[in-house]
C-alpha cells in the first residue's frame, strides 16, 4: 500500500539516487518539447527520490519532497509520511520507477506533461521504526499518471493516481 499508510514489508534501505536539476548549460541545444520533457522526468524521479529519503526517518517536513511536488502530490506524500510518523513506521529498501512521457501541452512551448510509469515497491516495504516489518503486505508493480508542472520555482510533480499492485 505505497501511499494509504506508507508501502510494504521488506529489505533494508539502500541509498536512493539523488536528482540533479538541469542547467541551461544542458538544455540550450534542445527544443522546448525536449527541454520540457526531460525537466518533467527530473522532477517525476526528484520526487520520487526525495520520497523515498523521507520515508526512511518518517519526516513529513523533508524540504526535497517540496522541491519536486505541489498540490494533489504534496498533500498525498506529506499525508503518508504523517501517517507512517504516527504509526512508528518507516519504508525502506528500494523503489523501482521507469517513467515514460505520453503527452505535452501546449504543443511546441509546454508548460504541463503528463508521466506514464510502472512503479515497483516490491523491495520498498514498511518497518516498524523498532526494528521488522510492519505487515506481511508485499509490494507490487502499480500503474502510476503524473502531471508535472512548469512553476515559477521550476518543474513540480502536481498530481498523481498511484492504481493498486498488479496493474503493470
Amino acid at each position: 500500500m505505497l501511499l494509504s499508510t506508507a508501502c510494504s514489508p521488506g529489505e533494508p534501505a539502500e541509498s536512493a539516487p539523488t536528482t540533479q536539476p538541469i542547467t541551461p548549460a544542458t538544455t540550450t541545444s534542445l527544443g522546448p518539447n525536449a527541454v520540457a520533457e526531460k525537466e518533467a522526468v527530473t522532477a517525476y524521479q526528484g520526487m520520487w527520490d526525495a520520497f523515498v529519503e523521507a520515508a526512511k526517518v518518517s519526516d513529513p517536513d523533508a524540504p526535497d519532497v517540496r522541491r519536486y511536488a505541489s498540490g494533489q502530490a504534496l498533500r498525498l506524500i506529506v499525508n503518508a509520511l504523517y501517517t507512517n510518523r504516527e504509526q512508528r513506521e518507516v519504508i525502506l529498501g528500494e523503489l523501482v520507477l521507469d517513467p515514460k512521457v505520453t503527452n505535452l501541452a501546449p504543443a511546441g512551448n509546454p508548460v504541463k506533461v503528463t508521466v506514464l510509469d510502472c512503479v515497483n515497491d516490491e523491495k520498498w516495504l514498511e518497518h516498524k521504526a523498532s526494528g521488522g516489518l510492519a505487515n506481511d503486505e508485499p509490494g507490487g508493480k502499480h500503474r502510476t499518471t503524473a502531471t508535472v508542472e512548469q512553476t515559477a520555482e521550476g518543474w513540480r510533480v502536481s498530481s498523481f493516481i498511484l492504481d493498486k499492485a498488479g496493474t503493470c
